[in-house]
Formats: C-alpha cells, sequence, structure tokens
C-alpha cells in the first residue's frame, strides 16, 4: 500500500514538472517574440526619423534657393546683370531657349508662350561678387581655400544636397530655380505713377514681375560597384515622350512665389 502512494506520488510530480517546463518554454517565446517586435519598430522609427530629417533638410535646401535668388535679383537689377540673364535666355527675334521642364514632371512650356522662361542655380549665384550666398555643400566639400568637413546636411547624413540626373555619378547642382512668366510692369513706384510723367527727359524706369519657383533636391549617391537604384520615367518633352532616369533614394521639396524685380533703368 505504502509503495503504490509513493509511486502516484512520482507520477503527479513528474507531471507538475512537465507542465511548469512548458509554461517556462512560454515565457521565453513570448520573451523572444516581444523582443524581437520591439527590435524591429525601434529600426522603422529610426528608419523613419531619418526619412524625416532628410526632407526636412530638403525644404530647406528649396528655402535656401527661394533666399539667394531674391539676393541674386536685388543684386543685380540695378547694373542690368538680371536683364542680360533674362535676355540671354530669350534674346528678342533669336527664338525662346526654355527650361526643360519634363525633369521636374511639370508641363512643357510652350513654345508660342515663353515669356522669358528661363532658369538659374548655385553654380551661376555662386560667381557673384554683389552678394554673400551661403554655399550648399557635402561633406568634405573644397573650393580654393574653402573646405567644408561638415557639409551642409551633417557629417552623418547619407544625403547630398543636388540632383542626380540620368545616372551621372556628379552633384550636377545645388538647387535649380526656374522663373515663369517674367512680365514687363506698365508702372513703378507708387500707384498711379505714370512712366511719362516727369516728362521726354527725365530718367525712366521698369520692373519685371516673375513667378519664382525653387527646386530643392538631396539623393544618396550611387554605389560604386553592385546594382544601380534607378527607375526611369517616360514624360512628355516638347510633343514626343522622353526616357528619363532618376535615382530611386532622392528626396524633393519645391517652393513658389512671385516677386518684383527692383525698378530698372534703360
Amino acid at each position: 500500500m505504502y509503495n503504490m502512494r509513493k509511486g502516484s506520488r512520482r507520477k503527479r510530480a513528474q507531471k507538475r514538472e512537465g507542465a511548469i517546463m512548458l509554461i517556462v518554454l512560454l515565457i521565453v517565446l513570448t520573451a523572444t517574440t516581444l523582443a524581437a517586435t520591439s527590435l524591429q519598430s525601434t529600426q522603422y522609427e529610426l528608419r523613419a526619423a531619418g526619412y524625416n530629417r532628410a526632407a526636412l533638410q530638403t525644404q530647406y535646401v528649396s528655402e535656401a534657393a527661394a533666399m539667394t535668388t531674391l539676393s541674386w535679383i536685388d543684386a543685380t537689377a540695378m547694373d542690368r546683370s538680371f536683364l542680360n540673364h533674362l535676355n540671354s535666355w530669350d534674346p528678342p527675334g533669336a527664338g525662346a531657349t526654355r527650361p526643360q521642364m519634363y525633369r521636374f514632371g511639370e508641363p512643357e512650356i510652350l513654345v508660342a508662350n515663353p515669356a522669358r522662361a528661363n532658369r538659374t542655380q548655385w553654380e551661376q549665384q555662386k560667381a557673384l561678387t554683389t552678394v554673400t550666398t551661403p554655399p550648399l555643400t557635402y561633406t568634405g566639400y573644397n573650393s580654393g581655400s574653402f573646405q567644408d568637413k561638415l557639409g551642409s546636411l551633417g557629417p552623418r547624413s547619407p544625403y547630398v544636397a543636388g540632383m542626380q540626373m540620368d545616372g551621372e555619378t556628379t552633384v550636377t547642382s545645388n538647387y535649380v530655380v526656374d522663373l515663369y512668366d517674367c512680365r514687363l510692369l506698365s508702372n513703378t513706384a507708387t500707384s498711379g505713377y505714370q512712366v511719362n510723367e516727369g516728362g521726354s527727359g527725365t530718367m525712366r524706369y521698369f520692373q519685371y514681375y516673375c513667378v519664382v519657383t525653387s527646386r530643392g533636391r538631396t539623393y544618396v549617391p550611387y554605389p560604386s560597384t553592385g546594382k544601380v537604384p534607378s527607375k526611369t520615367w517616360k514624360v512628355r518633352s516638347e510633343g514626343v515622350d522622353t526616357s528619363y532616369t532618376v535615382n530611386r533614394f532622392t528626396m524633393a521639396h519645391d517652393s513658389r512665389g512671385s516677386i518684383i524685380t527692383p525698378p530698372m533703368t534703360p
């Protein structure tokens, strides 16, 4: 009788030990699943934070393009440099040279109505001596005695300011600014002002009204080896479908507004 009771107790103890082991395994499995989920969620959050940072930096590039273009126009209007810029794109009687809008997925500017549509960018504006514009550079940028060890977007940012187009591996431009519908105003200064108000012998001034679109772009450079992360679009340009290859890892932000140039003399 004693041996039978002792054996039954051993069997019950063995059953309890098996149940405890199963519970421990379930707890370990649950903890492992929670840890893996937390790790994956943290990775997604870090990646999203990086994308948000790159998007914000691209917005700053676009806004910097708008502000430097305003300074560029203010600095070049009185000495007619801005007018020369307009004429170099659209010389009277020599046809119209228009920006290629297909690179930005926008409708092309019609030949019949170019309205002095033209383009400026950092490469043109940085050559000015009458206005100082902040450079948009990448880590390790060198220009004369100037060296940017940090870069405009920070030393740890994989993005660089500019555009990587058609498979190019070099920075094409830090930003691009398009000027649309540059129209000559019929009057200047205060309301009611007449061009010939002071008589035929007085100095006459004129101004232009332009629509400005500043295009900020940042991208991760193509790898030197391996598969190129690019995609090809079919866009309409000059009445035909044109292939346009772009970097998949590109951020974009556009800013648009209108400006009136300072008074210029003939």
